[in-house]
């Protein structure tokens, strides 16, 4: 079975580092518009006294003496943990998602700036070594004794454990391949075979009754990589239109150098395309959302839509990840990856994925492969396990639950700040199911071909891509739809297996990416035929 085995968190990239005197964005930007989260201060959550907020891996660590990179957690975020996403669902519902995303990471940026700002001065620090604003964090290296005064700050709402080693990004360096600028040919089915897989999910009668074929929808592919020189890739993968490949400059001044197709955040550098001599993840699964079958095969869902493409591994990696993807436009983010035992540190991720959906950012992954080697409730690990996320489980070709595919439900009663969802109830995951393989067609390692016959490449790591591929239907049917609203719509139009209902085997059912796409047209008013 192939998937993306736990990774150990890798190195990240960016330069960019906060400093006191950071440019912030005004709170009072908006005038008198009204606010973007309803508050509810009857179900204000209250702060932890200053001993709780310490992690117990750092508290651990100072207990002996260490001086210890830590996560520091403002106090201050765009939506409130328990119950802020839902809040912010019910007010915002019927808003345009993709005018309400700059108003939402306005609102993201000011918070972090302001806070992080404070909480600098008081701990004497000049900079941070890596912050965010997709949750207001940032990394510091920290005394003992800087930590525990840190834990009393008001500003500050917890300490976790920096797991990550950072790396700084390498100024000079060419990408190994810029393709030429083409234009990007009329897509046919004419001639081609189509992948069972997605035949079985309902693509091409979304191609071709709908015109659809995921145009406009752009799909972050935050994996290991992809070879982008693939025929079948060539025409779909994004281009940064403001910034010159391999010229050693970042010149969008985005932090990121020649990040022109995406950027490997883990390690600094812009070269995203991987040349692995056989086994290529990234490459598999990006052929899965948008592969268009110019090599005669299509396996695409999406076979239209734009791919970017992005390598993170731990949380705060992967935060900047969801802020790239959000920044530079992206709809979707395919995640075919899985992080056991983070403890604590899933919250964060947990704040930060809420706040990506918030901003319009729709998230989808495998639910993972770990039926046969863990137990419930951490079969669906991280970040999949995250209410607001889709985790697509997998089936064989007779619907029945395949031996690997993870099962539900998931806790997060044991994790800090949250609670909730404990068990035996927890939260039912996975969300919807798709095709995992092996047998069906997936691009070859090489600049061409396929790999076909298929009969070992498996595992849920490649039903995501899937789910991807429809919700990018779904937004090129309907782009201003909400990102939870895409979630509600694969959820709703799934098709039931197993025990009626949502259950912790199926979720909600088998994708139908036609009737998805149709109910997306049909929330925008536009008739099924062209």
């Amino acid at each position: 079975m192939h998937h993306l085995s736990s990774r150990t968190p890798r190195q990240l990239t960016r330069t960019h580092l906060l400093t006191i005197g950071a440019a912030c964005v005004c709170l009072g930007c908006f005038g008198s518009a009204p606010p973007l989260v309803p508050r509810d201060e009857s179900r204000a959550v209250a702060g932890l006294a200053p001993d709780a907020k310490i992690d117990p891996a750092v508290k651990a660590a100072i207990d002996s003496g260490k001086t210890i990179p830590v996560i520091l957690l403002g106090h201050d975020q765009l939506l409130e943990r328990l119950h802020g996403l839902e809040r912010f669902e019910r007010a915002h519902d019927d808003d345009n998602r993709l005018q309400l995303r700059p108003r939402v990471v306005a609102e993201l940026k000011a918070l972090a700036a302001r806070e992080q700002r404070d909480i600098l001065r008081l701990l004497g620090k000049p900079r941070t070594e890596r912050s965010l604003w997709i949750a207001n964090a940032m990394v510091l290296t920290l005394t003992p004794d800087e930590v525990r005064r840190a834990a009393t700050l008001a500003d500050v709402e917890f300490i976790y454990p920096s797991i990550e080693q950072f790396a700084e990004q390498e100024p000079v360096g060419k990408l190994s391949l810029v393709l030429p600028r083409e234009a990007r040919r009329p897509f046919s089915t004419a001639g081609k075979r189509i992948a069972w897989n997605v035949e079985r999910l309902g693509a091409p009668r979304v191609w071709t009754e709908l015109g659809n074929r995921g145009e406009g929808a752009v799909i972050g592919i935050l994996d290991g990589g992809a070879n982008y020189g693939h025929p079948d890739l060539r025409s779909n993968v994004w281009r940064n239109a403001r910034e010159i490949p391999s010229n050693g400059v970042d010149d969008d001044r985005n932090g990121y150098i020649d990040d022109y197709y995406g950027y490997d955040i883990a390690t600094g550098h812009a070269e995203v395309r991987d040349t692995t001599p056989q086994r290529q993840h990234g490459t598999w699964t990006s052929g899965i959302v948008a592969g268009d079958g110019t090599n005669g095969i299509i396996t695409g869902v999406a076979p239209r839509a734009s791919l970017m493409l992005l390598i993170a591994g731990g949380p705060i990696e992967n935060g900047l990840a969801y802020e790239y993807a959000i920044e530079n436009g992206a709809d979707v983010m395919s995640m075919s990856f899985s992080i056991p035992n983070l403890g604590n540190l899933r919250g964060l991720w947990r704040m930060m994925s809420d706040h990506a959906v918030a901003a319009g950012l729709v998230l989808v992954g495998g639910a993972g492969n770990f039926q046969q080697s863990a137990k419930v409730p951490a079969q669906v690990q991280t970040p999949k396990d995250i209410p607001s996320v889709i985790a697509v489980g997998g089936v064989d070709t007779a619907s029945a639950l395949v031996f690997f595919s993870s099962l539900g439900p998931v806790e997060w009663g044991s994790v800090a700040l949250y609670g909730d969802f404990a068990m035996p109830a927890g939260l039912l995951k996975p969300d919807v199911v798709a095709y995992p393989g092996p047998n069906y067609p997936v691009l070859a390692a090489g600049d061409s071909g396929y790999i076909d016959p298929n009969p070992k490449i498996q595992g849920n790591s490649f039903s995501g891509p899937q789910g991807a591929g429809v919700a990018a239907l779904i937004l090129s049917a309907n782009p201003s739809l909400a990102a939870w609203r895409v979630k509600r719509i694969l959820e709703e139009t799934a098709r039931d297996l197993e025990t009626p209902g949502r259950d912790v085997r199926t979720g909600w059912g088998l994708i139908d990416a036609f009737a998805a796409a149709q109910r997306a047209r049909a929330l925008a008013g536009v008739s099924a035929g062209r």
